[in-house]
């Protein structure tokens, strides 16, 4: 009975410490272009056929990563010379700042992030349509970054990752 137990112990020890060793690297810098290597899969198609699992994998670190968004934006940029896929990309870090699970802070790093992307690629200014069929509305953010396309149907792929029970256990995760 006493072997039984010392091995119990030993077993939950063991798995404390797995769990501690992947927070660890969770919230070591190497994840850092995780935004970075989501963006480039992303921006290669129009936004409303965006690969659900990059659109998630971007999601996340813009909401509940530490990784730094600025070099993360940095690595991109230096990648990427087309305009269309600079436009994609900071209409999609923008549209993620919208979200209620991005924290005041981290939407703060984004738009500090998107200056980078518009000095590349300047917004364009968007006159309001009045009156305008519920069917035909566009996505004004992206026709102000210069877009005829935006998330569309794709944003509910993220809906599960928002709610507030999802984002307490990633919270959780990082302290």
């Amino acid at each position: 009975m006493y072997m039984l137990a010392t091995k119990s112990l030993q077993f939950l020890f063991l798995l404390k410490f797995c769990k501690i060793i992947w927070r660890i690297q969770m919230a070591k810098p190497a994840n850092r272009h995780v935004l970075s290597a989501a963006l480039d899969t992303l921006v290669k198609s129009p936004l409303d056929h965006a690969d659900d699992a990059a659109l998630v994998s971007a999601a996340k670190a813009v909401w509940y990563s530490n990784s730094d968004l600025i070099s993360a934006a940095q690595a991109f940029l230096s990648q990427h010379t087309d305009e269309v896929e600079l436009r994609r990309a900071g209409y999609l870090l923008e549209r993620l700042t919208r979200f209620s699970c991005v924290t005041d802070s981290r939407a703060l790093e984004v738009f500090k992030a998107l200056e980078l992307f518009l000095r590349s690629t300047p917004k364009q200014a968007i006159t309001s349509q009045t009156a305008v069929a519920l069917r035909k509305r566009r996505d004004e953010l992206a026709l102000s970054w210069g877009l005829n396309e935006g998330l569309g149907l794709k944003v509910q792929t993220l809906l599960p990752f928002q709610t507030r029970h999802y984002e307490a256990e990633q919270r959780a995760a990082f302290v």
